[in-house]
């Protein structure tokens, strides 16, 4: 299955998705050892870098050209580097070095690399069964507009057992709003981003991903 349903696309479409993946897990590799681990973002570069290596990731899940239902069993690779590394070095967190509080590491562990890992594991397994490119972009927008909606911060106050605080002190909103804002505005934080939700699925990706690959007549 080509990264369309059209005429035979451009020569260069069929390497789009392994210079992704190249790209991406370099880019990865650079921020996992080049930039700060940790809970505040420090610079505006470093959070480029990080969401550059993540969108490379998705091009390269997005076109992968081999989608067969039959190749399932690649979705074992990204469940063995969770429950191999990822599970336990935050299990580690919790439940062996609480005494020191890692919160940095914890942070960067969690939303790092555990929610983009389950992110981009449902979006391949939509792929390989034969989703399109343009869906499987949708999923993969979706997941992040809803990590850096807010939804997660003002649920953090709801579900666990602790009082609701004057303000809400999350970096990926300090970074819109300019600080601290109240735990109403993060309400009505989190809600302006579902029509953003609502607007990425409804846009035409396929149609603009088969003109853009589609040869030139």
């Amino acid at each position: 299955m080509t990264a369309y349903d059209g005429p035979p696309p451009r020569r260069w479409a069929a390497h789009v998705w392994w210079i992704a993946l190249a790209v991406g897990a370099g880019g990865f590799v650079f921020v996992w050892l080049a930039t700060p681990h940790a809970r505040e973002i420090g610079n505006t570069w470093d959070l480029v870098a990080r969401l550059s290596a993540f969108v490379c990731l998705c091009v390269a899940i997005a076109f992968f050209p081999y989608v067969s239902p039959r190749l399932h069993w690649l979705l074992c690779v990204p469940f063995l580097f969770f429950t191999g590394y990822l599970i336990p070095r935050i299990s580690w967190f919790y439940f062996g070095d609480g005494a020191r509080l890692q919160g940095d590491s914890f942070y960067t562990h969690l939303y790092l690399l555990l929610y983009p890992g389950i992110v981009l594991t449902v979006a391949a397994a939509f792929r390989l069964a034969g989703g399109s490119p343009g869906r499987t972009l949708k999923i993969m927008a979706g997941g992040v507009v809803i990590v850096f909606s807010g939804f997660l911060d003002v649920m953090w106050q709801v579900v666990n057992p602790v009082e609701i605080p004057e303000l809400i002190d999350a970096p990926h909103i300090n970074l819109f709003t300019g600080g601290p804002i109240s735990f109403g505005a993060a309400i009505v934080f989190t809600l302006v981003h579902v029509p953003i939700v609502v607007g990425i699925n409804l846009l035409p990706l396929d149609r603009w991903i088969g003109r853009l690959l589609a040869p030139q007549p």
